[in-house]
């Protein structure tokens, strides 16, 4: 006997040599299919477009077809039986399946070419990826739907790109090969996520963080947030702690903005039609409208981290930070401002509160249901923000001069509070006064008509508004415009 030594394989694992074994297997004919696969995936649209070349490439440089047998326990049986006697192969009727042939005798009871009545089952199970390969027209209905044609090909298949030569290119290898029709319109294609040490985030590697312990840690709209945001569609993400936490820190915001609402909003009746709007309003109104535009667009693209970006940027710094810091003069003190001033807060905030909703609700389903279900759900009537219709650009409250005219009042505002804050004077304390001068005089109109907004946002006893140069301190100059603080 020759000896003859190989140069085999360990088990990762386990560490056992992995011996390779001669053995007769099952194929699917796939190479004949090659070019049709070309020519379907190049038809299909792929999110990112560069993603369709690592189908192509694996379709192309293939030179054997697919093996789908597996010398394993637990899997797919393959339906067939050996005629003892003669070896003929005995394939289930359709009627059979499934069925486990190492359990389970064929219909026929004698083989049909010798006429045998002793069967071998086969032992061997299906690869994975021949059940997987199935998944489009099977979730459409079929075999059992006579409509499955209705949800087929699939609009829309999810991957990974790791799996592009597997799980994509098997599927439209079966698929042509069953119904002649590639299985899906679009492929979009995820990235892969990448440990502290940039790698792959693996066991084996261990360079991994347990689900369970981010979820311990985190709650699941925080977590989302990372996954949308990490980065461009298809593109590899790292998992970074402070992402989860800059999520949370942003679900807090909206939680306490939402809430404020909702306080302001308890006397406020939604069906009283809109009231006469004030500049700083329709500045609102004109960017939200703007922000579900650019949200929608993303979206229908595929691009989630600038959906959610522009989403948590509005949210953060347009609403927060300067619309409901320039409004709760109107709506503490209606006595002073005026009832219809504040009924014009209470709308714009109940308006800007239910679209935010809708549009994060994708990327945080769960903290926008329970917002919802508090404060919308009785006048709205879905029984679910989930259920509710994506909401519709309205052009006419696009107001591109309200926008600009409201960046230079908002500006202003931020300039005195700022110059508060470095004087070390309270944002809630009040200055004796404040004059703003317009060095080009292009803005004066407006700033004088928002000189009530600007008093009661900043605390001044008066607010002026000149021409000319400015004063002694001059804070952050935009748009031809200096501050000067009168503490």
């Amino acid at each position: 006997m020759e000896t003859i030594e190989q140069d085999v394989g360990v088990c990762w694992r386990c560490k056992t040599p992995v011996e390779i074994l001669v053995k007769k297997q099952w194929f699917m004919r796939i190479l004949d299919l090659t070019d049709r696969v070309v020519e379907e995936a190049m038809k299909v649209r792929w999110v990112p477009d560069h993603m369709k070349w690592r189908l192509i490439d694996w379709a192309r440089s293939l030179t054997w077809d697919w093996v789908i047998s597996r010398q394993r326990v637990f899997a797919t049986p393959i339906p067939v039986w050996y005629c003892k006697k003669c070896g003929e192969v005995i394939l289930a009727s359709e009627d059979e399946i499934p069925v486990d042939p190492k359990t389970t005798p064929p219909k026929v009871g004698k083989c049909p070419k010798c006429g045998g009545t002793e069967f071998e089952p086969e032992r061997d199970v299906l690869d994975t990826w021949f059940d997987s390969s199935i998944t489009c027209a099977v979730h459409a209905g079929w075999p059992d739907r006579p409509d499955w044609r209705r949800l087929f090909p699939a609009d829309l298949h999810p991957s990974g790109a790791d799996i592009i030569r597997t799980w994509a290119y098997y599927l439209m290898v079966r698929h042509l090969a069953l119904f002649d029709e590639p299985p899906y319109k679009t492929v979009l294609i995820n990235g892969i996520v990448l440990g502290a040490d940039g790698r792959k985030m693996s066991k084996s590697l261990g360079n991994y963080v347990p689900a369970s312990e981010v979820f311990a840690k985190y709650c699941t709209d925080a977590i989302r947030q990372w996954a949308a945001g990490g980065g461009a569609t298809g593109f590899d993400i790292p998992f970074r702690w402070e992402d989860v936490e800059h999520g949370r820190r942003f679900l807090i915001k909206l939680w306490n903005a939402c809430r404020f609402a909702g306080i302001q909003l308890e006397d406020y009746d939604p069906k009283s039609g809109r009231p006469r709007l004030r500049l700083l309003d329709r500045w609102l109104l004109s960017k939200l409208e703007r922000l579900t535009a650019e949200v929608t667009e993303a979206l229908e693209n595929f691009r989630f981290n600038v959906a959610l970006n522009a989403i948590r940027e509005f949210v953060w710094h347009v609403l927060c930070d300067h619309y409901i810091e320039a409004v709760k003069h109107r709506l503490y003190s209606p006595e002073k401002y005026g009832a219809e001033s504040r009924r014009a807060a209470q709308y714009t905030l109940y308006t800007a509160m239910y679209r935010i909703l809708q549009l994060l609700a994708p990327f945080c389903p769960h903290i926008t249901e329970e917002i919802y279900q508090n404060l919308y759900a009785e006048h709205v009537g879905a029984p679910s923000i989930h259920l509710t219709e994506w909401p519709k650009v309205d052009e006419t409250l696009i107001d591109p001069e309200a926008e600009r005219m409201g960046d230079v009042v908002v500006h202003v505002i931020a300039s005195i509070r700022a110059e508060k804050a470095r004087r070390r004077i309270p944002l809630s304390s009040p200055v004796a006064g404040v004059v703003v001068y317009d060095r080009d005089g292009k803005w004066l109109d407006v700033l004088r008509e928002c000189v009530e907004d600007i008093a009661g946002t900043i605390k001044a006893e008066k607010v002026f508004v000149e021409a000319g140069e400015g004063g002694e301190v001059e804070v952050q100059e935009y748009e031809g415009l200096s501050v000067t603080v009168k503490a």
